[in-house]
């Protein structure tokens, strides 16, 4: 099917579609545990226990990861009627960085997590995920007939734009500073209130413009 000649339910296949994919790459998550599961004949409940601790809080946080990113991207969803090529192909964008999460999150387990190579490719692949939502963000604000009527206009770019730059920042963290790791992500316990304040401080803004003139 050409994007040019859609009809009434593409929308709701294509969002189908994606919830599909992020559901799969969640299920995978669980794959490592599976194996330790199945590893070495028939090894006691503690035995498993013990290998597969840190894969577990792995598994925890990659879990904790795809729900952030999926409830991005319903918020962006939710408030379509419609979608057109350049948010069709940034959709596929945000797919394909989903479908690497369980891989590079793999990649923490399996390696030293003071690695930069393994942290820099597993928050690398986030903020693939961040800045492909921020495109789809971007360019559903940039052509309102995307959107329901009652929605134009009341798409903000706030969050993503200080979550992709929070992500980022936890990136060079990660790779210059390797004592770090993974613990550079907790920048982003931040980023939303740092996107309230923000969206705040714009608000009062245009309601002081508003009243002085």
């Amino acid at each position: 099917m050409a994007l040019s000649k859609r009809v009434p339910g593409d929308l709701a296949r294509l969002i189908t579609f994606s919830d599909a994919v992020v559901a799969i790459a969640a299920t995978l998550l669980v794959l490592p545990l599976a194996e330790n599961a199945t590893r070495g004949g028939l090894p006691s409940l503690g035995d498993i226990v013990a290998e597969s601790g840190g894969q577990v809080l792995l598994l925890l946080l990659g879990f904790l990861v795809i729900c952030r990113f999926w409830l991005t991207h319903h918020d962006i969803m939710r408030e379509l009627v419609t979608f057109d090529a350049p948010l069709f192909w940034s959709n596929a964008v945000w797919l394909f960085s989903i479908v690497l999460l369980p891989f590079t999150t793999s990649l923490i387990g399996t390696s030293d997590s003071r690695d930069p190579a393994s942290t820099g490719v597993y928050i690398g692949n986030m903020l693939l995920t961040c800045v492909a939502a921020l495109a789809m963000q971007w360019h559903v604000t940039r052509t309102p007939s995307l959107q329901s009527s009652k929605s134009r206009g009341t798409a903000r770019l706030t969050g993503g734009v200080v979550t992709v730059i929070t992500m980022a920042a936890a990136l060079v963290i990660a790779v210059l500073v390797p004592a770090v790791g993974p613990w550079a992500l907790l920048l982003l316990v931040f980023d939303g209130l740092i996107a309230k304040l923000l969206r705040r401080r714009t608000h009062d803004a245009g309601s002081t413009a508003k009243v002085t003139r």
